[in-house]
This record gives structure tokens, C-alpha cells and sequence, in this order.
């Protein structure tokens, strides 16, 4: 039977239910032809269908490690181990892949973009640089090489680059995006009449649409036109709500589920000596954790991971559940009967490439606030830091980014004031549970004398503190692949406080959403 024959029948059999003849057919497979790696990647996207987690991950690891993988199948391959968390395999395929060259610009840009995602940007430069080489003109390659030098912060060469595949026929609506955040634009360099030219011709493509209004708000907020820049927000916010609506009542289920659930009757893990010791930077979105994780970096004796999915992967191996998010109300159920010491150590294994022998490892991933409750039991000597910030400031912040995915809270005045409730909520339980486990820094104090309030964050954390932490040339040259990759390399100011006011006519609805809310606690 040929392949194809096997493939149609897999998606019939997958498709009403029927793993057991699934896993027959694959069974078939195998014993043809018993080296090729799609057979067992098939296997463990059923597993993983099944909510097998495990048994997924060892036989997609395995079969990865052990045999080729032909051109056609390196985006499955990729995409397969980061839904699997497996950041360090990933490094080790994109490192040894031998038929680089046989695959497409394209394929490689997307692959250029996993690496980037979980912080191998020197592989993902190398990658990109090849891609670039061969296909020069190929709007998604620039773009991507432009992404991946604006968090290498060279961006003269990414804006050389947007304006090349710009000046294509493919036009990407995402460089328009791209562009208008790489600097301040003002009256004599803008692309205000390009981006309104490109939206008319964007005949009705609502993701194009996305990228375009919101690029139009970021140029016209720059310009001061705020009643324009609050138009063309209000679009873009509208298309993505229709694309991913915020469902309120589930995320109440979920906080509920996590108040209910902690603290846990259940023993801790106990401290694993000479492990690096856990900085988790938590609180909402573009609440300044960027911030104060460079200023972590510039010690010798961390390693600033950023923004990653090691957490909500560890969990979820832990307790033997696939799924997309951080926590679940399945997750949480699974609390109590779940091993604290699987949760510490799969966390810790995965990202040893980049840890090295530093003594503390950060993970900026915002959402983690919600799994504090987890991290008490799996890493008792774990420093954690909070994020505050003014509630206007940062639900407007929230209000003016395009997010890739998971924030669907943000598009509208009233969803992001009722997440800004339920993650208040959360953080007083935490307090309340865990006192003197969570470190409060308020984003405003932090700018403002960002020389006391980093040593109180060092000595916290148990390290000691030094003037250049707090000198953005001590972490020019780290890469930042975040939506702060610009603003982080700037001068440490309190232009960010604020903002909202100049959308005041605009924002009343929020501001009343919020005082609606009950007020937080010192």
C-alpha cells in the first residue's frame, strides 16, 4: 500500500473516533517500511488527540532522535516538539538537520520562527542568514529575518528588511505591523497615508486587517492624533474579537477551580541542591516584567530564559494532560494527585543549552500568576516577583497591543477590566495562602527610582547588586523576544505612566469597569 493510501485511511479512522483501527493501520505502516519517522509522528499526534501526553513525547522524542527526517516533513517535526515543550530537542534537530537546503525559504522562515520562540536566536540567525542567501526576494524570509534582528536590537537592518518585502508583490500585511513599532514616527517620517492605501486594498482580509489597524493606531498615537489612532483601534480590536472572543464564564470557572483547589494538602518537592534556583516574573501583560528581567540578566549568575511554555509544560507531563494553555480546569483537578518532584524535574531538564552553570533562571511567562499555587509545591526556594501596575495604564497597554495568541481578554474595554478583576482576585488568595512567598514591585516605582527598587528585587532573589544592572547598555546585546524589544533597550523612564489619558474620552467605560472592581490590597 502506498503512503497515500495509509494517510487517507489514518484521517478516516481519526476522524470517527476509530484509534484502535488507527493505530492498526499504523501498525501496517511499520511493518513496510519500519524506518520511516511519519508512522511515529502519527502515532503520537494520536496520543496526544487521546490526552496521552507521555506516551506521545517518548515516542516522538525517540523517533526524532533516531531517524531522518525527509524534507517534507521538518514542519511536522517542528511543530511537534514545541506543542511537546521540548526545547532543548529542538535546538539538537535545527543544530544536526542534513537537508537544510532541500527545503523551501519559506519552510525555513517558519522554522527561523520556532527557534526565535523558545530563545534560539543564534541558531535562528544562522537559519535565517542561509534562507535570505537563497531566496533574497521572498517576503516572508525578510520579514522574518527582520524579526529576528529587531531582538538582536539592529534595527536599521530590520527596517531595511520590512521595506524590502514591503516593496514586493506579496506585500505582508505583518511588516506594516512590524515597521511601525521599530521606532517613534513624527510628521516628516511616517507611513500613515501607505498604511490607509494598503487597508482599502486589503479587500476585506480580516488577519491582514488586524496587523494594518493596528499598525495605523501605533503611527497616529505616535503622530498625537488620538481620535484617528482610537478609530483604527477600535477596528483592529473588533476584527480580532471575532476571530478569538474572550469567554468570560470560563475564564471564572478557571480562576474559581484555582482558588478552590489551593492551598494543597500534599507534600512539597523538596529543594534539589545545586539546581539553579526559579525567578518567576509574573503578572498581567505589559506590566514591566521585560523590564526587570534585563535588569536580572545583567548579573553573571543568571539566566534570563524570558517568556516560555517550560512551566505549563512540566504540569502537564506531570499530570499526563495535553492542552494549549497554562492551566485548565483539568489541570487544576489534577493538583492534588499530581508529583511535585515530576513537575521540578522536567522543568529544570528542559532548557539545560541555554542554562549552562548559572545559579537562577528566570521565566517571564506573564500567565504564570495563575499557577502559583503549582510552583509553592514543585520549587518551595523559588523567588517570585509581581508585577503592579496603575490599572488604567495597564489595561489600556493591554488594550493597544496585538497579541499572538491566548490574550483574548484584551479587545474590549469591559473583557480586559473583568480579567483585570479575576487576576487581582487570585493574587489576594496567593497573598492570603502564601504570605511572604510573592514579592509585590510596582511598575511605577520601578522606573522611577529603579536604583532602590532592583536591590530590593536582588535581595529577594539572593543576589548581589551592582549599579549596571539598571544600564541598558549592560543588556544591549541580549536578545529580546518580546513585544518590548525596542522600548527595553531604551533609556529607563516614566513615559509608559499615563498613556491612558490621552484616550480618556474613550476609555470612561473601563475606568468605570475598574472602580466597579474590588479595590486591591497592599
Amino acid at each position: 500500500m502506498q503512503p497515500d493510501r495509509y494517510r487517507r485511511r489514518l484521517e478516516s479512522h481519526v476522524a470517527h473516533g476509530r484509534y484502535e483501527a488507527a493505530l492498526a493501520t499504523l501498525s501496517a505502516w511499520r511493518e513496510r517500511a519500519p524506518e520511516l519517522l511519519e508512522p511515529e509522528l502519527l502515532h503520537a499526534r494520536i496520543d496526544l488527540g487521546r490526552g496521552r501526553l507521555r506516551a506521545a513525547r517518548t515516542r516522538a522524542l525517540a523517533a526524532i532522535r533516531t531517524r531522518d527526517c525527509p524534507p517534507g516533513l521538518a514542519i511536522d517535526v517542528v511543530q511537534c516538539l514545541r506543542v511537546l515543550v521540548a526545547h532543548d530537542a529542538l535546538v539538537e534537530w535545527a543544530r544536526g538537520y542534513p537537508h537544510r537546503a532541500a527545503l523551501t525559504a519559506s519552510e525555513r522562515a517558519n522554522i527561523v520562527a520556532a527557534l526565535e520562540s523558545i530563545g534560539a536566536h543564534a541558531i535562528a540567525r544562522d537559519w535565517i542568514e542561509a534562507a535570505v542567501q537563497d531566496a533574497p526576494d521572498d517576503a516572508a524570509v525578510r520579514a522574518n529575518r527582520a524579526l529576528t534582528r529587531s531582538y538582536a536590537g539592529d534595527f536599521d537592518g530590520a527596517r531595511a528588511d520590512l521595506e524590502h518585502a514591503i516593496s514586493s508583490a506579496q506585500d505582508p500585511a505583518i511588516a506594516h505591523w512590524m515597521l511601525s513599532r521599530l521606532q517613534r514616527q513624527t510628521e516628516r517620517t511616517n507611513h500613515v497615508e501607505r498604511l490607509r492605501a494598503r487597508i482599502a486594498a486589503a479587500h476585506g482580509d480580516a488577519l491582514d486587517g488586524e496587523y494594518l489597524q493596528f499598525a495605523l493606531f501605533k503611527e497616529l498615537d505616535d503622530l498625537g492624533d488620538h481620535a484617528a489612532a482610537w478609530q483604527a483601534l477600535d477596528e483592529g480590536c473588533r476584527l480580532v474579537r471575532a476571530r478569538a472572543p474572550y469567554d468570560r464564564a470560563e475564564s471564572e470557572r478557571l480562576f474559581g477551580a484555582i482558588t478552590r483547589r489551593f492551598p494543597l494538602d500534599a507534600p512539597q518537592a523538596p529543594v534539589l541542591s545545586g539546581a539553579p534556583t526559579p525567578i518567576f516574573i509574573v503578572g498581567m501583560h505589559r506590566s514591566g516584567t521585560t523590564l526587570l528581567e534585563s535588569m536580572l540578566a545583567a548579573h553573571p549568575r543568571v539566566c534570563a530564559y524570558g517568556e516560555s511554555l517550560r512551566l505549563a509544560g512540566a504540569l502537564r507531563l506531570a499530570a499526563d494532560q495535553a492542552g494549549s494553555r497554562m492551566l485548565d480546569e483539568a489541570l487544576v483537578a489534577a493538583a492534588a494527585s499530581m508529583d511535585p518532584l515530576q513537575v521540578r524535574d522536567a522543568f529544570l531538564a528542559e532548557g539545560r543549552w541555554r542554562i549552562g552553570a548559572s545559579t537562577h533562571v528566570t521565566e517571564k511567562m506573564p500567565t504564570c500568576f495563575q499557577a502559583i499555587g503549582f510552583i509553592r509545591h514543585a520549587f518551595p526556594a523559588a523567588r517570585i516577583i509581581h508585577l503592579r501596575r496603575d490599572p488604567m495604564d495597564l489595561c489600556f497597554a493591554n488594550l493597544r497591543e496585538l497579541f499572538a495568541n491566548g490574550v483574548e481578554h484584551s479587545y474590549a474595554l469591559e473583557d480586559v477590566a473583568h480579567f483585570h478583576a479575576l487576576y487581582l482576585a487570585l493574587m489576594r488568595h496567593w497573598h492570603a495562602i502564601y504570605p511572604g512567598f510573592v514579592l509585590d514591585i510596582d511598575y511605577e516605582a520601578l522606573v522611577r527610582d529603579p536604583i532602590a527598587v532592583s536591590q530590593r528585587v536582588f535581595a529577594f532573589c539572593d543576589l548581589d547588586w551592582s549599579e549596571r544592572v539598571v544600564d541598558p547598555a549592560a543588556w544591549s546585546t541580549r536578545a529580546v523576544n518580546t513585544l518590548s524589544a525596542v522600548q527595553v533597550r531604551q533609556a529607563i523612564g516614566t513615559g509608559s505612566i499615563g498613556r491612558w489619558k490621552s484616550y480618556s474620552r474613550w476609555l470612561e467605560p473601563l475606568r468605570a469597569a475598574l472602580d466597579a472592581a474590588p479595590a486591591e490590597t497592599a
